[in-house]
C-alpha cells in the first residue's frame, strides 16, 4: 500500500510539473503574439517568445516560484532583447512588457477565484487512503490539469486580443503617455500584492484564534479582478480615441497649411503675371519712342535709350526660370528670403513635362522643403542647393542645406523629430511625405557631416 501511495504521490508531482512547464511555454507564445503587431522584424518576435518561454521555465525551476516578481525578471530580459534587436520605441516596449505581466497576473487570479486550481488541493494522496478509487482520481486530476492549461491559455489570449484591438499605435510613446498607460496597468498588480498580504494576516489570525473565519466570497474577488481588467481596457480605448482625435486635428492643420501654401503660390503667380503685363505695356511705349527717335535721326539718343532699356529689361528678367510660372514664383520667393538671411541659394531646377505631376502639389512640396532648408541652413557661410532631374516618368528632387549643429534625433522612419512644442511644428515633413505618397514616391532624409539632404522621388499619380 505504501509503494502504491508513493507512486500516486510522484504522479501528482510530475503532472503538476508538466503542467507548469507547458504553461510557461504557452506564456512565451502568448507574449510573442502580443508584441507581433508592434515589432518590425519577425526574428525579434521569435527570439523574445523563446526567451520568455525558456526564461520562465528556468526561473521557476531554480526558485520553485513562478510568481509575478520572478516573472518580471524574465520580462525585463525580454525587454533588453527587444531593445537590442530593435532600438527604436523603447517606451512602447516597456509598456508592452508591463501590460503582459499584468494580463498574466489577472488571468491566473481569474482562474484561482473561479476554482480551477483548487482541484489540486482537494485531490491528494489522503483521498486514496480513505477509500476513493485511485484510478478515477488520477484520470480526474489529469483532465482537470488539461482543462486548467487550456482555460488559462485561451483566457490570456482573449485578453491580449482585446488589448490589441484597443491599442494599435505603432509609434513611440511620450513620457507622459507612458505614465498615463502604466498607472492603470500596474494597479491590478498592487491590488494583488495588498490582497495577498491581507490573506497572510487573515490566515495567521484564524490559526491563532484572533480572527473569526469570515473570508469574502470567491465571487467578490473574481469581480474585483474582472473590473480591474475592464478598467485597464477602457483606459487604453479612451487613450486611443484621444490620440486619434489629435491626429485628425494635426491632419486638419496640415490641410490648412497646404491650402495656405497653394494660395500663396497663386498670389506669387499673380504678381509675376502682373509684372509680365506691365512689361508688355511698357515695351509698346518704348517701341514708339524708339521709332520717333529713328525718324528724327537722333542716333545718339536712340542708342542711349536702347542701352537704358536693355538694363531695365535684364533686371526684370533677373530670377529663376524653370519653365512654369507657379514654380518660378515659389523658387524666386525662397531665393529672395535666402539672400535676405545671408544664405547662398543655388538652383538647378527644370519643371517636368509629364502632366501627371500637378503644379500645386509640386509647389506645396517645394515650399515645405525649402522652408525646412532655410530654417536648417547654418555655418559660417550657409548655403542651399536645390535641383530636379527627370528620368522617364520619374522626378527626383534634391534639397541640400549646410548644417553645423548637433546631430538630429530621428524617429523610426528615419526623419528628424521636432524639438519645438506647439501646433504646426513637424507638419512640413508630413506634407512632403503625403505629396510623395500621392505619386507613388518616396522621401528620404540623409544627414552627413556639414550638410543635410532631403531626397524626394515622384512617379505617376496614384489611380
Amino acid at each position: 500500500m505504501k509503494h502504491e501511495m508513493d507512486w500516486y504521490q510522484k504522479f501528482f508531482e510530475h503532472m503538476n510539473t508538466a503542467e507548469l512547464l507547458l504553461v510557461f511555454l504557452l506564456f512565451g507564445l502568448c507574449f510573442a503574439v502580443m508584441i507581433r503587431p508592434y515589432m518590425r522584424k519577425r526574428q525579434t518576435v521569435y527570439a523574445v517568445g523563446i526567451l520568455t518561454a525558456v526564461g520562465g521555465t528556468l526561473i521557476w525551476q531554480l526558485s520553485e516560484n513562478g510568481g509575478t516578481f520572478n516573472y518580471s525578471i524574465v520580462l525585463s530580459a525580454a525587454f533588453l532583447l527587444m531593445y537590442l534587436m530593435e532600438k527604436e520605441k523603447p517606451r512602447q516596449k516597456i509598456f508592452l512588457c508591463v501590460m503582459f505581466l499584468t494580463l498574466r497576473f489577472i488571468c491566473s487570479a481569474f482562474l484561482v477565484e473561479w476554482g480551477l486550481f483548487s482541484i489540486w488541493f482537494d485531490i491528494n494522496v489522503g483521498d486514496i487512503s480513505t477509500g476513493m478509487d485511485p484510478d478515477q482520481i488520477v484520470v480526474y486530476y489529469a483532465v482537470s490539469r488539461i482543462v486548467s492549461v487550456i482555460a488559462r491559455t485561451l483566457l490570456l489570449y482573449l485578453m491580449i486580443r482585446l488589448i490589441q484591438k484597443a491599442y494599435h499605435r505603432n509609434d513611440e510613446l511620450s513620457i507622459q503617455e507612458l505614465f498615463l498607460l502604466l498607472i492603470p496597468t500596474i494597479t491590478p498588480l498592487l491590488e494583488g500584492t495588498v490582497f495577498r498580504e491581507y490573506m497572510d494576516i487573515y490566515n495567521q489570525g484564524v490559526e491563532n484564534g484572533y480572527i473569526k473565519e469570515n473570508i469574502p466570497p470567491d465571487i467578490m474577488r473574481f469581480m474585483l479582478y474582472l473590473f480591474s481588467y475592464f478598467a485597464l481596457l477602457m483606459v487604453v480605448v479612451l487613450y486611443e480615441r484621444v490620440r486619434r482625435q489629435q491626429e485628425e486635428n494635426a491632419q486638419m492643420q496640415a490641410l490648412e497649411k497646404e491650402i495656405a501654401q497653394v494660395q500663396r503660390s497663386i498670389e506669387q503667380t499673380e504678381v509675376l503675371h502682373e509684372q509680365i503685363r506691365t512689361l508688355r505695356h511698357d515695351i509698346s511705349n518704348h517701341l514708339m519712342t524708339m521709332e520717333r527717335l529713328t525718324e528724327t535721326e537722333s542716333n545718339d539718343e536712340a542708342r542711349h535709350y536702347l542701352n537704358r532699356l536693355k538694363e531695365e529689361y535684364s533686371e526684370s528678367l533677373d530670377g529663376i526660370r524653370c519653365g512654369n510660372p507657379v514654380i518660378d514664383a515659389v523658387l524666386n520667393a525662397k531665393r529672395d528670403m535666402a539672400i535676405k538671411d545671408g544664405i547662398e541659394f543655388q538652383c538647378d531646377f527644370l519643371y517636368p513635362q509629364q502632366p501627371d505631376i500637378d503644379v500645386f502639389d509640386l509647389s506645396v512640396l517645394l515650399n515645405n522643403a525649402l522652408d525646412n532648408a532655410l530654417r536648417g541652413a547654418s555655418g559660417k557661410e550657409p548655403w542651399i542647393r536645390i535641383s530636379a532631374k527627370c528620368h522617364e516618368r520619374f522626378l527626383t528632387i534634391l534639397v541640400i542645406n549646410s548644417y553645423s549643429g548637433e546631430k538630429l534625433r530621428l524617429d523610426a522612419d528615419g526623419f528628424p523629430v521636432s524639438t519645438k512644442e506647439g501646433e504646426g511644428h513637424g507638419l512640413g515633413l508630413k506634407l512632403i511625405r503625403r505629396v510623395s505618397h500621392r505619386y507613388n514616391g518616396e522621401t528620404e532624409f540623409i544627414q552627413r557631416e556639414g550638410e543635410i539632404e532631403l531626397r524626394i522621388l515622384l512617379h505617376e499619380k496614384k489611380a
